[in-house]
């Protein structure tokens, strides 16, 4: 979706305008990512918590079974794994 790529490609402002559109804030690509998934993989805080806050799905799988609490983890990242967790993950 375009949704998923603006995320994966760090476009904050077209992951904003897309979700204010109606765009899916869950949608996948052909591996199961989700834009919180990126947003965690590159440790985008601000993207993270708008996500969050517009009814991201913090425990949603890819296909490799992995969720953004995962890349949060794998990143080290203590703010972003506590934030996650928070939040239902």
């Amino acid at each position: 979706t375009f949704l998923v790529n603006a995320s994966r490609r760090g476009n904050d402002n077209v992951v904003r305008f897309l979700v204010q559109h109606g765009a899916d804030i869950n949608g996948i690509d052909k591996d199961g990512n989700t834009p919180l998934s990126f947003a965690c993989r590159r440790q985008n805080v601000d993207m993270i918590e708008y996500l969050v806050e517009h009814g991201a799905d913090v425990n949603q799988e890819n296909n490799s079974f992995r969720t953004p609490l995962y890349y949060a983890c794998r990143n080290e990242n203590g703010y972003i794994i506590k934030y996650l967790v928070e939040h239902g993950a």
